[in-house]
């Protein structure tokens, strides 16, 4: 019998919309209007650079970008920026005042299209009108990995809120794998009964329990056909080579630890491993770690200060204690102002550093307006 009913919603199929980044306003005019020319659907615009691409908020469904690569003299940091925050599998179509066959050729090597503006803008829009017609290459999920540092600090939990997020954020298929020596408790969070294969919890978003036969393993044919993959796992137990694996194939590790002074223990431990990776280059270069408080203050238990000092690394977030309104004991939530933590890790997880912003007193606001007249 099952716990819950299935879950029959059907996955959108959205046409793909295509941005536009370039940080001069003549240049966004003239590759806009050859691709109006063309009839393409929905064209996204940022005025700004490609480096500044985490500031574009409105990356949902986005499935080819044009950039202005004219400051660039490589390919490789602009990959890395669109990987993060747009997809691994989106189309990239650079465009350059630089007439260089040599840049060029290595663009083309790295699968990014070039033309050289202005003269080659007409082809600008042909190639966004060919790459339009292919279907997107799968195989190239971005992996992301959600490690408890003990049982029972929440991480499943955060695991699946920060897949719905996702999902809703990037409107593109995302999956959710629980590992094999975790919980399996993920049915009991998105309230959908989930068997041995993968299962829809709601829209672009699925759960799947991962066998042991396939324990702590990041390549399986089931993940190339999303573009996010989010993995529960545990580190309480696991062995040095499961976490080494993990180090290795994961393109981003939140590490969760509680108030129990063992977590750090562990988080350290993980730590460490990553940095004697690092020395041969092999490690995860985005490490996170967040502290969530997921009972009230006991007597002992250390803070969030105290867990940076033990583990030798800053906590890069804190959620706090939140109770569920009506009902203590039911899991929290992430609703109204709460929303604010939950945003915070995954633009942590998807690379977008947080923006601070610069208070204007009066006394300054009356000298800008001086400096007007």
């Amino acid at each position: 019998m099952l716990l819950f009913s299935e879950n029959s919603k059907a996955e959108s199929d959205l046409e793909h919309s295509i941005l536009i980044v370039t940080p001069d306003s003549t240049k966004m005019d003239k590759v806009c209007e050859q691709l109006a020319l063309r009839g393409f659907g929905e064209i996204k615009r940022f005025l700004g650079t490609i480096e500044q691409l985490e500031l574009f908020e409105d990356t949902a469904n986005i499935g080819c970008i044009v950039f202005d690569a004219s400051h660039l003299e490589s390919p490789k940091d602009a990959i890395e920026i669109i990987d993060i925050q747009l997809s691994k599998n989106v189309t990239k179509i650079a465009f350059s005042n630089k007439d260089s066959l040599l840049l060029a050729e290595e663009f083309e090597k790295n699968e990014i299209k070039y033309c050289y503006y202005p003269t080659q803008l007409n082809r600008l829009g042909s190639l966004v009108y060919k790459v339009s017609q292919d279907k997107i290459e799968l195989g190239n999920a971005i992996r992301i990995t959600i490690m408890g540092c003990k049982g029972g600090v929440g991480a499943s939990m955060l695991s699946y809120y920060a897949a719905e997020f996702i999902a809703k954020k990037r409107q593109s298929p995302t999956l959710i794998v629980q590992g094999a020596y975790g919980t399996q408790n993920l049915d009991l969070i998105s309230k959908v009964a989930i068997s041995n294969e993968v299962t829809l919890l709601q829209n672009n978003l699925s759960g799947y329990y991962e066998e042991k036969s396939q324990a702590w393993q990041y390549h399986n044919d089931i993940y190339d056909n999303y573009e996010c993959v989010i993995f529960d796992f545990t580190g309480y137990n696991a062995s040095d080579e499961n976490i080494e694996n993990v180090l290795t194939h994961t393109d981003c590790l939140l590490l969760i630890c509680d108030r129990d002074i063992s977590s750090s223990r562990m988080a350290k431990k993980i730590i460490e491993a990553n940095n004697h990776l690092m020395n041969s280059n092999n490690g995860v270069r985005r490490l996170y770690i967040c502290h969530n408080n997921h009972h009230g203050k006991i007597s002992g238990e250390v803070n969030t200060q105290e867990i940076s000092g033990l583990i030798g690394k800053s906590v890069d977030i804190t959620i706090p204690y939140l109770i569920k309104s009506g009902d203590p004991s039911l899991p929290i939530n992430f609703n109204g102002k709460n929303i604010q933590y939950l945003e915070s890790m995954c633009n942590l997880l998807l690379g977008k550093r947080k923006q601070t912003l610069t208070k204007i007193g009066l006394f300054d606001s009356l000298k800008k307006i001086a400096q007007r007249g």
